[in-house]
């Protein structure tokens, strides 16, 4: 079972019990939340799914939100089937759909890809609703990471986000990496 912990200047999930030797020191690591995040749901098992918010938001009322999903034994998956997965989760749930350009490449050693999806009015809950996402293809797991904004519903116009906010998140993922405990080919960050 991988378990999630803090680990000095960023949060880092450590994958010490899996099965393989060679991926006990598997992780990623990320910049650290801001202050006062906490966890707001958490769900073990072969697809582990992690969600933080900020102060005084809740997993029900979120408006901001990090979620992290770990997939175990995801070792060939190409990362934009899973990308066409989501988008297409997207356009059955939402009236309004912004679908932005899949940008894939290697980031510390490992594949990785990013891609962003906007639903200018979720059917169910009528809030509009962003998502910039990273995923990773790590040794033993695909690691997906996402920064989530919830927003009263939009048109064309866009959302009621500032640009910061996206320049943050975009900054926040792009420092993200799989790494592993003293490898000169996927360090971890110091």
């Amino acid at each position: 079972m991988r378990r999630i912990y803090p680990k000095f200047a960023f949060v880092g999930l450590a994958l010490a019990l899996l099965s393989s030797e060679a991926l006990a020191d598997e992780q990623l690591a990320m910049p650290k939340f801001p202050a006062g995040w906490t966890e707001a749901f958490s769900r073990q098992g072969d697809q582990e799914v992690v969600e933080y918010v900020p102060p005084g938001q809740t997993a029900a009322n979120w408006q901001k939100k990090i979620t992290l999903e770990v997939y175990r034994d995801f070792k060939n998956l190409p990362l934009d089937t899973f990308q066409r997965r989501a988008a297409q989760q997207n356009r059955d749930a939402c009236t309004g759909v912004k679908e932005g350009k899949f940008q894939s490449g290697v980031n510390n050693g490992y594949p990785s890809a990013f891609w962003t999806l906007g639903c200018e009015r979720n059917k169910t809950s009528g809030f509009g609703e962003i998502r910039y996402t990273k995923a990773i293809q790590g040794k033993g797991a695909l690691y997906i990471l996402s920064e989530l904004w919830r927003t009263p519903a939009y048109g064309k116009q866009g959302p009621n986000v500032p640009q910061a906010e996206f320049d943050g998140a975009v900054g926040f993922l792009t420092s993200s990496v799989v790494c592993e405990a003293g490898s000169e080919a996927s360090p971890c960050p110091k």
